[in-house]
């Protein structure tokens, strides 16, 4: 019998790699659900308290310690300054006292003492008074004026008025039983309460009351001393 051809003999295969399955239904979705998870309740409650806690914090209490240590240093500060030395002043004695009293005195009497006699002013004011006591202060005031060349007159608190370096006095007007003179004493210098002239019991001041021309002309002795007096009280000044 004749041979029959022999087969091609095919090459062998070689094994092909296993194939990577693709994961199964079960495990896919497991793994989506997974990914797709809300956080947990704790995570999220801890999330949403964070979230609405920010707001709780306040930056003023986080200030206050600042303005507790500007307060301190402020307080430093003073304390600081009251520290500083104070100049004392001279120790005051009644001697000194005097001085200075004396010397604010002068300075107020040269401010408010006019320079110039204004008895022009006067004579107009006394000749268009209308009062019962005219004649009396007339009188009254040729004395005051004949005691001295040092005494001036003016019009003053609306009234005939005599001054030496100060107010000696002046008339009130206003009172109509009477010629009223009002006298100053300042401090009480010069002041003599045993002269039959004077009334009152004021501190700085006593007032002389003349009711007629005969009373004046019994007066007029104790007045022009008390007017010296007291010219030579600030002359010794």
């Amino acid at each position: 019998m004749p041979r029959m051809p022999a087969r091609p003999v095919a090459p062998s295969r070689k094994p092909s790699p296993p194939s990577k399955k693709a994961p199964s239904g079960k495990g896919a979705a497991s793994r989506k659900a997974t990914s797709k998870k809300a956080p947990s309740g704790k995570g999220a409650a801890s999330r949403k308290a964070t979230s609405k806690k920010a707001p709780a914090k306040k930056a003023p209490a986080k200030k206050a310690p600042a303005k507790k240590a500007s307060a301190k240093k402020a307080s430093a500060k003073k304390a600081s300054a009251k520290k500083a030395p104070v100049k004392k002043a001279p120790k005051a004695t009644p001697a000194r006292d005097a001085l200075q009293a004396l010397a604010l005195k002068r300075t107020i009497n040269q401010a408010l003492t006019p320079q110039h006699n204004d008895g022009s002013a006067v004579a107009s004011y006394m000749q268009e008074i209308d009062h019962p006591f005219k004649a009396e202060m007339e009188a009254v005031r040729a004395i005051i004026l004949g005691v001295s060349d040092k005494i001036s007159e003016r019009i003053k608190w609306n009234a005939p008025s005599f001054f030496y370096k100060e107010d000696l006095g002046a008339f009130n007007p206003r009172a109509t039983e009477y010629a009223h003179l009002i006298l100053l004493f300042p401090g009480g210098e010069g002041m003599d309460d045993k002269s039959p002239l004077l009334e009152g019991n004021h501190k700085d001041r006593r007032e002389a009351k003349f009711h007629s021309l005969d009373d004046v002309k019994a007066k007029q002795r104790a007045l022009e001393k008390l007017v010296k007096n007291w010219i030579a009280l600030r002359d010794r000044r």
